[in-house]
């Protein structure tokens, strides 16, 4: 038994994913805002919800759990750049 086609062959995805994966970042938002055609008022509704969420995570922040996760990674990673990021914005 063979499923139908809901979409896009597979290859067609890879295909798209591939062609994406280096994209530039200020083309690719602007794709993705266009496609997504958002009235003002879902924007801001977007932005009020997302500026909510980043004050409920970062009055939780667990200072010593950040700590212990740079522990794991120097700063001679990007992963520990990140983090250090983190812990200054977070914790400031």
């Amino acid at each position: 038994m063979t499923l139908p086609c809901i979409g896009p062959p597979l290859d067609k995805i890879r295909a798209e994913i591939r062609a994406n994966a280096l994209a530039d970042e200020a083309e690719a938002m602007q794709r993705l805002v266009a496609l997504a055609d958002l009235s003002t008022q879902q924007r801001a509704a977007i932005s009020t919800r997302a500026i909510d969420l980043v004050r409920t995570v970062r009055g939780q922040a667990n200072v010593q759990m950040l700590e212990a996760f740079l522990a794991e990674y120097g700063l001679s990673t990007q992963e520990g750049v990140a983090l250090m990021c983190l812990r200054r914005r977070c914790c400031a």
